[in-house]
């Protein structure tokens, strides 16, 4: 009878193996790329890794019932030990029921950020909340998807009852013998033992055990996102704490001139050891012009920004309005990266001028956000009397920016609620128009020159435009729809808002091009990241998933010859603010681990964001920071965007010090945020 038990319990779990296995083939048939077909054989590994790792969820899941059960076929009384089986029915609906709901969490994540479940997803508590769900609710039909999670945990619930309770009044646990009993333990053990770890190697099974294949992908299917949530909860907990980054970046803060000296190619004798952030300290050259016009600098950051997308653009699928015609116009650089695959992380890479530290809090929501930094962005227009403004669509508020941005240098923090009532607003906040409308209205003010800092809003969910707006031509070919992996619908209304954005700040941009600015004002645009749950991307289009353009106009005076500016020169949000300091400003002092983007040193530049995606002109470095594993790559000579396997040369060795101690001296910075240079 005890065996009999044993068997019903293992078919229970059989049946879970099965549901999570379908779950599998959902996601694989949802989000495959075009092309698998050349990989069927590592498919098939990755579904075959996949049942181990979904098989480890469930042993562990197993081991309190494992351990209860042994306990109570010695122990307990026979009623003892049917009220416990007659229990496990909640208890397996409770937790089978939380790995389903995760799942389906994680399918959703995987829409935006086109990976598994990881520390982004924290995002959703420290975001603003209320719009976020007000989001959710806009998009996804939230009464059938709750309907659908009470629908799980039902099925889960009588499916337990069904195989665990059948027959079971009967059962009399003294018909087992005590041999028997020790033999079945044992067992029992060892199997839920084995099979938690995954693996009869030295290592027990985990998140950097998902490659079986080069196609990125595929190793995606066969991970699960139980355990990249357990991953992503590991480095939370780290982050707390306070990870070390200049130790696992192979430095020591005792001896910093050698991570300094790393990043900038030299000697470690031309570094000040008792001041090393000096050697980050550059100069603007005296420019007379620069002097006269005292130019405004306007930043703007637009949501969602991405470049992939402008490559679908015509005049039928017109999702760049007058935008093309200033993108043609003035310089734009297209082989450019954001700091980070959310909006909190990109707009503090942009204006912190050092790197995001990987897997790291916000510094906003940090224990930095109290700070004051010599290094921020808005200082050197400060020192050269600039009136510094930060302004956002949404609230002013958010993620803490209201406490974080004055502690950057800025002067004046303007948010939604400090703008006219009259404007159109959204979940988020003012529609693109009405912001620009605010920013124009700030430069018209009297006073010094102003350098502003802009967010939007409106390129973001639930994707909804003002009353009155006219769209172009949005009409999608054949090629186009073939790459949308996600929503049909959603992916045109994606498209819909996007139109919108690049028109308004089109709008913005003639607006200032024929006023009394178009002489005395620079105006950068980049985006904060790409747009999400729409297109799948293959490893070899790392570029494409996460490249946001860098554009500027700026005034003919002060306007470099465009023909002398490698406009395929590679770089990253760190680069946007020594870029703007040496268009300008005059006999300036700076810090930076960025590089001007017009200047001769921008060809053989350098570029790297905090998912570890490392370029150059050449070639590529993709870097797991987690398992410190990283892959070598050149470009494609026939598509100059892909990225083609190659073997290790010195000149990714070069990259990847290049990117580690950059991010070692990231978190020293912020350590010796108060270090006195002289």
């Amino acid at each position: 009878m005890l065996k009999q038990i044993i068997k019903r319990l293992f078919l229970l779990n059989v049946i879970f193996i099965f549901l999570m296995t379908v779950y599998r083939i959902i996601f694989t048939f949802y989000y495959a790329p075009a092309g698998l077909d050349a990989y069927r054989d590592g498919l098939v590994k990755a579904f075959i890794l996949g049942v181990r790792y979904d098989a480890a969820v469930l042993a562990y899941i197993n081991s309190f019932a494992v351990l209860a059960f042994i306990i109570f076929i010695f122990k307990g009384s026979k009623k003892i030990f049917l009220g416990f089986m007659n229990s496990l029915k909640y208890y397996y609906t409770f937790f089978f029921g939380s790995v389903i709901l995760i799942l389906c969490v994680d399918f959703g994540f995987y829409s935006y950020f086109q990976n598994h479940i990881n520390i982004l997803i924290f995002g959703v508590i420290e975001d603003d909340t209320k719009a976020l769900f007000s989001t959710l609710a806009e998009n996804y039909p939230i009464v059938l998807v709750a309907a659908g999670f009470i629908a799980v945990f039902a099925f889960v619930y009588f499916l337990s009852k069904r195989i665990i309770e059948k027959n079971l009044a009967g059962f009399d646990l003294k018909k087992t013998g005590v041999i028997n009993k020790i033999l079945i333990s044992l067992c029992l053990i060892a199997l839920t033992f084995i099979t938690a770890r995954g693996s009869f190697g030295l290592f027990p099974l985990g998140t950097d055990n998902a490659e079986v294949t080069n196609n990125v992908f595929i190793n995606k299917v066969a991970i699960n996102g139980i355990f990249t949530f357990q991953a992503a909860l590991e480095a939370r907990s780290k982050e707390n704490r306070g990870m070390d980054y200049v130790a696992k970046m192979g430095y020591s803060s005792d001896n910093p001139s050698a991570m300094f000296a790393d990043y900038l190619d030299c000697e470690s004798g031309k570094i000040d050891a008792g001041n090393p952030e000096k050697s980050l300290e550059r100069h603007t050259p005296y420019n007379k012009t620069i002097e006269a016009v005292k130019p405004n600098v306007i930043l703007i950051v637009m949501e969602s920004f991405g470049t992939d997308l402008m490559q679908y653009n015509s005049p039928t699928f017109n999702v760049l309005g007058e935008m093309k015609k200033h993108l043609d116009e003035d310089i734009v650089f297209y082989r450019f990266m954001p700091g980070h695959m959310g909006t909190i992380g990109s707009l503090e890479a942009v204006i912190s001028n050092i790197p995001r530290l990987p897997l790291s809090k916000y510094l906003c929501q940090s224990k930095y956000a109290y700070n004051k930094y010599f290094f921020s962005g808005p200082m050197p227009y400060k020192n050269k009397n600039y009136e510094t403004f930060f302004m956002y669509g949404g609230n002013a508020g958010w993620r803490n920016s209201g406490s974080y941005m004055p502690n950057l240098g800025f002067d004046t923090i303007i948010g939604e609620s400090s703008m006219s009532k009259d404007y159109e607003r959204n979940q988020w906040g003012v529609y693109d128009e009405y912001l620009f409308d605010n920013v124009f209205k700030t430069l018209e003010k009297d006073g010094a020159s102003k350098f502003i800092y802009v967010l939007t809003t409106s390129n973001h969910p639930p994707y909804s435009l003002p009353k009155g707006y006219k769209p172009l031509p949005l009409e999608m070919t054949e090629d186009l729809k073939n790459a949308v992996s996600g929503d049909m619908k959603l992916s045109q209304m994606r498209f819909l808002t996007y139109q919108y954005s690049c028109r308004k700040a089109a709008e913005f941009l003639t607006r200032i091009k024929n006023s009394k600015y178009a002489d005395n004002t620079i105006v950068a645009i980049t985006g904060d990241h790409n747009f999400w749950n729409t297109f799948s991307y293959p490893v070899e289009r790392q570029l494409d998933m996460v490249s946001v353009p860098f554009y500027l106009y700026i005034p003919a005076k002060l306007r470099p010859d465009k023909s002398k500016i490698d406009m395929q020169a590679c770089g990253s949000h760190n680069d946007i603010m020594p870029t703007l300091y040496e268009l300008s400003l005059s006999n300036a002092s700076y810090w930076a681990t960025g590089t001007d983007m017009l200047s001769d040193k921008a060809s053989k530049h350098t570029a790297y964001n905090d998912l570890g995606i490392i370029i150059n002109k050449d070639c590529a470095v993709l870097y797991d920071f987690a398992s410190n594993k990283q892959k070598y790559y050149k470009w494609n000579a026939a598509k100059p965007r892909e990225m083609v396997l190659t073997e290790q040369t010195a000149e990714h060795d070069g990259m990847l010090k290049h990117y580690k101690s950059g991010v070692a001296i990231a978190q020293y910075m912020l350590k010796n945020e108060n270090a006195k240079l002289k």
